[in-house]
């Protein structure tokens, strides 16, 4: 009879007897990291999710704020649009009355002692202009001094015929000039500072 004693320590011989099971231990291992993983999917998910929202939020109260200054912008657009429109009739009114306004300023200042006015029609662009004068030379002077003023752009040959009148006057006259546009009158002269200050008020 033969009898067997095996020495070895008696944990190194129960762990020898029991096999190692491989895939239990994997299968745990991929539970665990998938418990991992979904906790912190789960937790990145949750944390964008508040994210998400407060932009969603954020941007919500910009459309509402933009819409406000939108609805503003529109009606001060309609405020300029009318303004706008009042200065363009203003400048067409100017455009038209104030070259005449401005050519009766002129006569004022250039209508010599010897000479005096009877008539004196304005349309746009140009007047006719006549009256009495006691000499030719008063009339070619007073036809020199408007052609001088920068508001008339010509002077046409004076008309001339004599008379005799109770005055004393000798020449009866008829001449033509014609008016500058405003918008062409040259900057630096009497007559334009005057415009200028008169488009002002």
């Amino acid at each position: 009879m033969s009898l067997k004693l095996d020495l070895r320590p008696i944990d190194y011989i129960e762990s020898e007897r029991k096999p190692v099971q491989l895939k239990r231990t994997v299968a745990l291992v991929l539970v665990v990291l998938f418990v991992g993983v979904s906790a912190v999917t789960f937790i990145y998910g949750l944390v964008l999710s508040r994210s998400l929202r407060a932009e969603r939020m954020e941007l919500a109260s910009n459309i509402e704020r933009m819409l406000q200054q939108s609805g503003k912008l529109g009606t001060e657009l309609k405020k300029q649009q009318a303004l706008y429109q009042d200065f363009g009739k203003a400048l067409v009114l100017l455009q038209k009355e104030l070259p005449s306004v401005e050519f009766l300023g002129v006569l004022e200042r250039t209508l010599p002692p010897g000479v005096w006015l009877q008539k004196a029609g304005l349309s746009p662009g140009k007047a006719a202009l006549s009256g009495f004068a006691y000499t030719e030379n008063d009339v070619v002077s007073f036809g020199r001094a408007l052609s001088e003023a920068s508001v008339v752009s010509s002077v046409g040959f004076p008309v001339t015929t004599r008379v005799r009148q109770e005055s004393g006057a000798s020449v009866r006259f008829s001449l033509d000039c014609g008016i500058r546009d405003i918008m062409s009158i040259a900057p630096g002269r009497d007559e334009p500072a005057e415009l200028g200050e008169v488009a002002s008020r």
